[in-house]
This record gives structure tokens, C-alpha cells and sequence, in this order.
């Protein structure tokens, strides 16, 4: 079987499988899917507006989307693995506890003395420092090194081909964007799932995938460009820890602001990790704080991918 024959059985049996075995037993998991699957859909109408010569190949946008959805298993052991690097150093005997406190999705069934033990964990200077590891590290690194993978096998395999006509920009792009939003999609599935089983409300899971539609995906697919056109920017180069930094540096630091401003909003309200917030202002707040990191990236892109020419 070719590997064209592979694409194509992922796109039009995979897709459905796969969003079939995440909606599976929740169905309003299911009628959110479309608007989840929006930002997808608009990567590949972008695609089809472009010249030929400037279309990231079809296949290998699939590989790299599915690729991306099941290297997530990956990306959070990895995750994982940091977290608990840190967090024994930090908070020494009550490590364990941390732990339990930051798996906490929901917090409205805790008993006062709970409440009380998660603000005093979350004030802590500790927690201040896992929030920088956790939102840098964790997060914005592992995250984006998972992004920059397909660019890196693009150009490998472009090195070592007989054709060595320089990759356009928009090809960068598409195969970056590709990687984020495989991420992207399965994150923002499993925040809908989360919602549905903690018994939310149709206004609250509608507001969860709006977040998560808006915010969410926009910020992966952002961080994803401002890779892309770094990769751009520097043409040939070698694989050194520098040159290295230079093109994952700014997606980064973009990416862990946006994470380490939303975690740290959570935390000045006496929660460890992510809970989301119930106010009606500060949830409106909260939003404006997301848009604001992301409008300001979305000039600094606009500007730098400008700045590329053709």
C-alpha cells in the first residue's frame, strides 16, 4: 500500500474514527466537534488558495496532523516527566500532595480546610517557580519542539534529494500550522470531555470550546508561524544548540507568556494548576489578557512574515 493510499485512508476514514472515539458516549462532545474541527478546515481552505508551486504537499500534511494527534502521548509523558523533576526539589514532603492538588480539574465540591490548603500552595514562592518551569519548560518547549519536528524532516529530506530549489515560506508555514493544530485539535477535544464529564453547563461548555476555538488553537497556530518564518529567515543553517534557539526561541517565550499569564491569574485566585474561573468579569478579563498576548504576536508575525518577501 503507498504511501498517497495511507493519506488519503487517514483523511476520510481516520478523521471519522477519530473524532467518533472522542465524542464516544458524550454527546454534546459531538455537536461541539464541527467548531472544534474549524480551525482544521480553514488551514486546508487556505491551502487550496495558494499556487501550486506554494501548496504544502497534501499527504505529508496528513502525516504530520495525525503524526502530531498521537504524538501527544509523548508530549505529555515528557511533560510529565518535568513536572515531577521539579516539583519534589520545590516542595520537598508535600510533593504528593501538590500533585493531587494540581490534577484537580473541578474544586466546588472541596471542604473549607482544602480550599485553604490550595491557596497557601498556590501563594507560595515554590508555586511561583513551578508555574515558570511548568509554562517555559513543560509546556512552551516541549510543545514547540513537537511543532518544529516536520519542518526538520522537511528540510532533511530536501538535503538529501536531487532537487535543490528552495522551499517557499508558505510550505514552512503549512507544515508548522499542520503540527499545531493535531495538537491543538485532540487538546481542545479533551477539554470538551472534561467539561462534559465535570457536569458543566451548556453555556459552560460553550464558552470552554469558544476559549478553546479563539484562544486556544489561534495561539498554537501563531507560535507555529512565528517558527515557521524563523526557519525561513535563516535559509541554510546547521543543527547547533544556537541556531536552534534562534528559531524556537521566540515561539517559546510567546508560548510560556501566554500559558504562565493564564496559570498565574489561576493562582492569584488560591488555585494550584488550572481552574477556570467563574466570575463573569473575570472571566472577561481573563480573555482580554489571552487576546492581548495574542494580538501582540499576531503583529510581530505579520510584521517579520511581511518583512520575508516572496
Amino acid at each position: 500500500m503507498s504511501a498517497a493510499t495511507i493519506a488519503k485512508g487517514l483523511r476520510w476514514i481516520g478523521m471519522p474514527v477519530f473524532l467518533a472515539a472522542t465524542a464516544m458516549g458524550k454527546p454534546l462532545v459531538a455537536v461541539a466537534t464541527p467548531f472544534i474541527m474549524l480551525p482544521t478546515l480553514a488551514l486546508l481552505y487556505k491551502r487550496h488558495t495558494l499556487p501550486q508551486d506554494r501548496q504544502a504537499d497534501l499527504n505529508s500534511l496528513t502525516y504530520i496532523y495525525f503524526g502530531s494527534i498521537f504524538g501527544i502521548a509523548g508530549v505529555v509523558l515528557a511533560q510529565l516527566l518535568i513536572v515531577r523533576a521539579i516539583t519534589k526539589p520545590l516542595f520537598g514532603d508535600q510533593a504528593a500532595t501538590f500533585m493531587t492538588e494540581l490534577g484537580r480539574s473541578v474544586v466546588k465540591d472541596l471542604t473549607p480546610d482544602q480550599v485553604a490548603l490550595r491557596a497557601k500552595l498556590a501563594s507560595s514562592w515554590q508555586n511561583w517557580v513551578f508555574l515558570v518551569a511548568m509554562t517555559y519548560v513543560a509546556a512552551g518547549g516541549v510543545e514547540e519542539l513537537l511543532k518544529y519536528a516536520p519542518i526538520a524532516y522537511l528540510r532533511r529530506r530536501q538535503r538529501q534529494s536531487a532537487d535543490k530549489k528552495a522551499i517557499p515560506k508558505e510550505v514552512y508555514l503549512q507544515y508548522a500550522v499542520a503540527a499545531g493544530l493535531g495538537y491543538s485539535t485532540i487538546e481542545n477535544m479533551a477539554f470538551a470531555r472534561v467539561a462534559v464529564a465535570a457536569g458543566e453547563s451548556g453555556w459552560k461548555l460553550a464558552l470552554t470550546i469558544f476559549e478553546r476555538v479563539v484562544a486556544g488553537s489561534p495561539g498554537h497556530c501563531l507560535t507555529a508561524a512565528l517558527l515557521a518564518i524563523n526557519v525561513a529567515h535563516m535559509g541554510e543553517y546547521r543543527t547547533t544548540p544556537g541556531n536552534l534557539w534562534r528559531i524556537l526561541g521566540g515561539p517559546i517565550l510567546w508560548h510560556g507568556t501566554f500559558d504562565f499569564m493564564l496559570f498565574g491569574l489561576s493562582a492569584l485566585e488560591g488555585n494550584v494548576g488550572w481552574i477556570h474561573p467563574e466570575d463573569p468579569w473575570r472571566i472577561a478579563g481573563m480573555i482580554l489578557v489571552a487576546e492581548g498576548v495574542q494580538l501582540s504576536l499576531f503583529w510581530q508575525v505579520r510584521r517579520l512574515w511581511l518583512a520575508l518577501g516572496e
